[in-house]
């Protein structure tokens, strides 16, 4: 779950034919190019993935939060990975920051490759479990997603990918008892869409790297008049209801999280603009929810960056979506 103070280029080289992405233009049907099996972690049901970095398997987190794929400083070095300039610096919710990075000669994610890839080294710990081995060695972020289409099928441990040539909206190929189709926008590598909790609007991020669903303390005192009984301190509320575009999640716990970004960062020095703020100062267009894995898992996704929009459905049909 990171955001960049400064953006990183990464190039993608896909060797993968050209003809699997073409479409026929006069077919609606859906040209898959590439399926990834998703492993649900038996600790935090946290959606894992196998990359192969230089032949090696290594399990990476599915994290659409994340602005950019990245390993740990620990796989980095077991693997030998040789020490590149990365030229930015990515920060965590938790005020990590880190401006390393590492090169890779093959990254390869089911039937897709990248060439020599650069990928920047993750902030903090790939673990927050003392005495045992991490779940995950790095995060595949929606870097590795947007040049296709993206299925999220977490009750089928799936993650299909689909050529974005297709006719509009017709892309929900699963029986599915309700179908919600969510504009959404691709922003610095994350997939941001307008929800509605109890009735307000909301900008969110889709993040299937976050166990639970957050918002931030600021705008949970703005909108709702809740507040932590102590302090800075996080907490969970109850809503009543989280609405996408008329498909419901009834009861979401949401966790009300005060923001750390950048806390750590020892270059988070003062800037001067319009006004005086710290570098690492969050965007305050930058949306204040993330909906994590307690709301997607009830979920199916299809995530269509060629058209900009989210189809969501029950995980199940007809069973309802409930949190």
């Amino acid at each position: 779950m990171n955001r960049a103070a400064v953006a990183l280029l990464l190039a993608l080289v896909w060797l993968y034919p050209d003809a699997a992405t073409a479409a026929d233009s006069a077919s609606c049907n859906l040209k898959m190019v590439n399926t990834v099996p998703i492993a649900m972690a038996a600790r935090g049901a946290r959606p894992l993935v196998t990359i192969s970095i230089n032949g090696t398997a290594q399990k990476f987190l599915l994290d659409t939060g994340g602005y950019a794929t990245q390993i740990s400083a620990e796989a980095a070095e077991k693997l030998k990975l040789p020490t590149v300039e990365s030229g930015g610096t990515l920060l965590d919710l938790y005020g990590h920051a880190s401006t390393a990075a590492v090169r890779i000669d093959t990254l390869t994610l089911g039937r897709l490759q990248d060439k020599s890839a650069t990928l920047p080294i993750m902030p903090g710990s790939s673990s927050n479990d003392t005495g045992q081995e991490p779940l995950f060695v790095g995060l595949l972020a929606a870097d590795y997603m947007g040049k296709y289409d993206i299925e999220l099928d977490f009750a089928g441990g799936k993650m299909n990918y689909f050529s974005s040539d297709h006719c509009p909206g017709k892309v929900v190929y699963w029986p599915a008892a309700a179908i919600a189709a969510v504009p959404m926008r691709f922003r610095d590598h994350h997939v941001i869409l307008d929800v509605s909790l109890d009735g307000h609007p909301q900008r969110a991020i889709l993040d299937t790297g976050a166990p639970g669903t957050t918002l931030s303390m600021a705008e949970a005192k703005q909108v709702f008049d809740i507040a932590a009984e102590d302090g800075d301190k996080r907490f969970e509320h109850v809503f009543q209801k989280l609405s996408f575009e008329g498909l419901e999640v009834g009861n979401p716990h949401v966790a009300i999280i005060p923001d750390k970004v950048g806390s750590k960062d020892p270059n988070n020095d003062f800037a001067t603009g319009s006004r005086v703020h710290r570098v690492d100062d969050l965007d305050p267009t930058e949306p204040k929810m993330l909906v994590g894995m307690n709301i997607l898992s009830k979920l199916h996704l299809y995530i269509a960056f060629g058209e900009q929009k989210i189809y969501i459905t029950p995980a199940s049909p007809p069973a309802a979506a409930q949190q």
